[in-house]
């Protein structure tokens, strides 16, 4: 297994080379990450965030304008001279068009000097696995985008190489076929033992996937963490509104004192609610800044103290819950509800905060 070291890898701006194709980023910069041998490591972000990048310079198509890249200790010229250690699957799928997807699966192979009868058994494993036996004699001009981005897979995966790269490898898939595929490679990998860098721009994919994730924005390192850090604990606003669908609320409040106690008074949907109890020994440096909370930690209730009072704008269905979207004044907010509720559009109802699920943001940094 093969442990990877990015030491900072800095660009100092737009480049003229065509790898700008791949990721249009102007300034990319202080990028340092230790990745473990045999991790499954998810880089995700909005679109030119320098993920693709990284990759490239990860796989030795691109030269960081300073910086070095590291595999067990060893540059990448000594690690693996031929690159026959590593398998990157690109977004674009790079597959040769003039060649059938077998002859594209078998190019690295004959390279690589294995035997025929290796050859024919890889391919043929792999292409079970996938699914894609029937498109095996067929070129790529004549293939779906989702038949492509399978046939770029089955490439890296017939390898069986020490590291995986992939950029976006299942963006072309429906739904049900991304989820069927996210569970082929990830058993894929932790067969082989592999160690896995993986883009994607899509949070649910990340965090499905990855053991750690790195949430990339404005061209710099937000957070690394577990699935559970991110979306428990961001470490700001940036990857508080990333990491998750719908993105976490945010209401801006003043703390004042109400009959002899302290509230948040929720300047942009004119209510207030009680200062949580976790916040009372440190609400008093942030008299005015933010609050978050997620969907699922607000509640429809009958009107009562406390509440705020919020017109249905639509609701959105995902799997077994519903997500109602409703607003006030300026204030937007998203209230994960049961399938079985239905409300109807410009239906006033009432937004209950459950006090745990509160957290507390100042100068876009996450506090508490």
């Amino acid at each position: 297994m093969v442990d990877i070291s990015l030491v900072q890898i800095l660009f100092s701006g737009k480049s003229s080379k065509k790898e700008d194709f791949f990721d249009n980023i102007s300034v990319l910069d202080g990028i340092s990450l230790d990745i473990k041998a045999g991790e499954f490591l998810t880089l995700v972000g909005p679109v030119n965030n320098g993920k693709s990048r990284i990759l490239r310079i990860i796989a030795g198509l691109t030269e960081p304008d300073s910086g070095t890249v590291l595999f067990n200790g060893k540059n990448l010229s000594e690690f693996s001279p031929n690159y026959e250690k590593i398998a990157m699957v690109f977004q674009s799928q790079a597959l040769y068009p003039h060649l059938t997807v077998r002859k594209n699966l078998e190019f690295g192979l004959k390279m690589a000097n294995l035997s025929r009868d290796t050859i024919n058994a890889r391919i043929s494993e792999i292409a079970d696995l996938l699914d894609i036996s029937e498109i095996l004699d067929i070129k790529p001009r004549q293939l779906s985008g989702s038949q492509k981005q399978l046939a770029a897979i089955a490439r890296a995966f017939v390898k069986r190489p020490q590291v995986l790269i992939f950029d976006e490898p299942i963006s072309e898939l429906d739904s049900q076929l991304k989820i069927k595929i996210q569970s082929i490679i990830r058993r894929f990998c932790i067969n082989q033992q592999a160690t896995v860098i993986y883009a994607t721009r899509n949070p649910s994919e990340a965090m499905t996937l990855g053991d750690r994730i790195v949430c990339i924005s404005d061209g710099k390192i937000q957070q690394i963490g577990t699935n559970y850090e991110l979306y428990n604990k961001p470490v700001n606003e940036i990857v508080a509104r990333f990491i998750s669908y719908p993105e976490m609320n945010f209401l801006e409040f003043e703390t004042k004192e109400e009959n002899n106690s302290r509230v948040l008074y929720l300047t942009n949907a004119s209510c207030s609610i009680p200062v949580p109890k976790a916040f009372e020994k440190i609400i008093e440096p942030y008299p005015k800044t933010k609050i978050g909370i997620r969907a699922e930690n607000l509640k429809i209730v009958p009107e009562k103290p406390n509440t705020i009072p919020m017109i249905v704008e639509m609701q959105e269905y995902v799997g077994s819950q519903s997500i109602l979207h409703v607003s006030r004044e300026h204030q937007t907010l998203a209230v994960e509800v049961p399938l079985s509720e239905s409300y109807e559009l410009g239906e006033t109802v009432h937004i209950e905060f459950a006090e745990s699920g509160i957290h507390l943001f100042a100068d876009g940094k996450f506090i508490l």
